[in-house]
């Protein structure tokens, strides 16, 4: 592991001092670190996304950057890694708005490859019925990106931490120009599922885990208490 690099990173990060920028992204660096454990590589990079330095303004003084309207919440285990976008601001009921969520894992050469990739039709929100039918976009991701998945999902999280919105992110990751034939996959296939009598794909709600920034699913007050919830949200269907 290059230690110094994650070291220097990290302190960075913790001074509140604008990141140095470079030709390379840091979170396709920081995927690169094979010997770098899951828990911290997934800290670092949520931390990068809450980054907010301190900056002189035209009167001198020191000012921080604003928050981001969204956030990156993690959720670890084992050899695999999730990234829940989500609005900032939590809905009354605890639970968070989920625009997306990327799981990642490390395959046999501790290489990090694209498990899933959630988001909804239209990720702008621009659409409203369109908004609320989930896709998984992994499909099409890893066959138009086959091998640089990781790339890609470093791409795109590098993308929210500079404050694109979700499209926005994914269409800079979109090197390839794909994008949208990877939609029109996900949408082909997700017709194909409700055509054959399944419910339409959805995401479990998430809340606040313990852990500062990282996540657990999440359970309305109104619902049984001793029902038991998932560690991490799981795909589910609509009644």
């Amino acid at each position: 592991m290059n230690v110094k690099y994650v070291d220097g990173l990290v302190e960075q990060l913790k001074g509140q001092t604008p990141l140095q920028e470079t030709d390379s992204n840091p979170v396709y660096t920081l995927m690169q670190q094979k010997e770098l454990g899951n828990f911290k590589f997934a800290q670092i990079v949520r931390d990068m996304h809450e980054h907010r330095p301190f900056k002189e303004g035209r009167l001198g003084d020191m000012k921080q950057e604003p928050e981001k309207d969204i956030r990156v919440m993690t959720n670890v285990s084992g050899d695999n890694a999730a990234f829940a976008v989500v609005k900032r601001q939590p809905e009354a009921d605890g639970s968070y708005a989920m625009l997306a969520r990327v799981n990642i894992a490390k395959d046999a050469k501790g290489r990090w490859e694209l498990q899933d990739f959630f988001t909804s039709l239209d990720p702008t929100g621009f659409e409203k019925d369109e908004a609320k039918r989930y896709v998984d976009l992994g499909d099409g991701i890893r066959k138009e990106y086959k091998g640089n998945t990781d790339k890609f999902v470093a791409d795109f999280l590098q993308g929210l931490q500079k404050g694109d919105d979700v499209w926005g992110a994914m269409t800079t990751a979109d090197h390839a120009g794909k994008i949208d034939k990877i939609f029109d996959g996900a949408r082909r296939e997700e017709q194909q599922r409700i055509d054959a009598g399944e419910k339409p794909m959805a995401l479990r709600k998430i809340g606040d885990d313990r852990i500062g920034g990282t996540f657990t699913g999440h359970q309305s007050p109104d619902e049984n208490a001793a029902r038991r919830t998932s560690v991490a949200p799981i795909l589910r269907h609509k009644n």
